[in-house]
């Protein structure tokens, strides 16, 4: 069962998409993280108020992480929508009639029926042995044809954690941005594996005001890129290594590899 849905949020106590589209059993298990400076905005709500102001995606990531240590929870980003693709869309179908059809694919919006499902299989995962879950991005094209789902790969916006992960200081907080690609890798070489749906997939609108935007500029993202790649120099790639000022440097990553391959040259390690 999941025991609790961290939100992390700045600039937007009136725009709460991800909350307003939750169903009410995940409603009531919502705490809302937000800064000193925005604690009277959220009387009333269930909080955990980050002890200073201005500190980034990455603290308060690091201070969740610090308080839902041993439990089975939610961390989503404070923007989403969560969607359902058509029925039996990802499931038996073939590599070609995917490619040809996802990007026509009907998408309905999740169902409590289908967050009871979400909750339900996910935590079967996780007594299999699955250490974190998440939903794949919904302008992504599904990534596994057969299952709905894919093992080892990206997870962005929304994750799910089992109660079975290494304590907050056995792992590193120090990134500004691409705090969550570098969170992914880390468990990924650790030994801990992840499952991500495709069935079910978030949709962000992570260019509105507010979140990250309020401190997220070109200049940070791209050093944030470039030091990811520092401490993942086997599976992170920057793209264009020539990039012109002023243009975001796209990174690409090989999530598959950082577990397979750590695990099997005994890299990896269970903490």
């Amino acid at each position: 069962m999941i025991e609790n849905v961290y939100i992390p949020t700045l600039g937007r106590a009136d725009r709460q998409i991800t909350y307003n589209n939750l169903p009410d059993f995940l409603k009531k298990k919502t705490v809302f993280v937000i800064e000193p400076r925005e604690e009277k905005l959220f009387k009333g709500k269930r909080t955990l108020v980050l002890d200073k102001n201005k500190q980034g995606i990455g603290y308060a990531r690091e201070v969740i992480w610090k308080e839902a240590q041993g439990t089975t929870h939610i961390v989503a980003d404070d923007d989403l929508q969560f969607k359902d693709r058509n029925p039996g869309y990802g499931i038996n179908l073939t590599k070609e009639d995917a490619d040809y059809s996802w990007k026509t694919a009907k998408k309905g919006t999740m169902t409590e029926d289908d967050w009871k499902f979400f909750e339900k299989t996910t935590c079967k995962w996780f007594e299999e042995g699955v250490g974190f879950s998440g939903m794949s991005l919904c302008n992504y094209p599904p990534r596994m044809w057969h299952d709905g789902y894919k093992n080892n790969s990206s997870i962005f916006c929304l994750y799910v954690f089992s109660k079975n992960l290494p304590k907050v200081n056995q792992l590193d907080w120090s990134l500004k941005l691409a705090e969550d690609a570098h969170l992914v890798l880390q468990l990924l070489r650790k030994g801990y594996s992840n499952r991500v749906w495709d069935k079910f997939c978030v949709q962000s609108n992570q260019f509105t005001k507010g979140g990250c935007s309020e401190y997220r500029t070109i200049d940070d993202t791209n050093r944030s890129h470039i030091e990811l790649m520092s401490k993942h120099p086997e599976y992170v790639k920057l793209g264009t290594p020539n990039m012109e000022i002023g243009k975001v440097q796209k990174i690409f990553v090989n999530w598959s590899k950082a577990y397979n391959h750590d695990i099997k040259y005994g890299v990896g390690k269970l903490l």
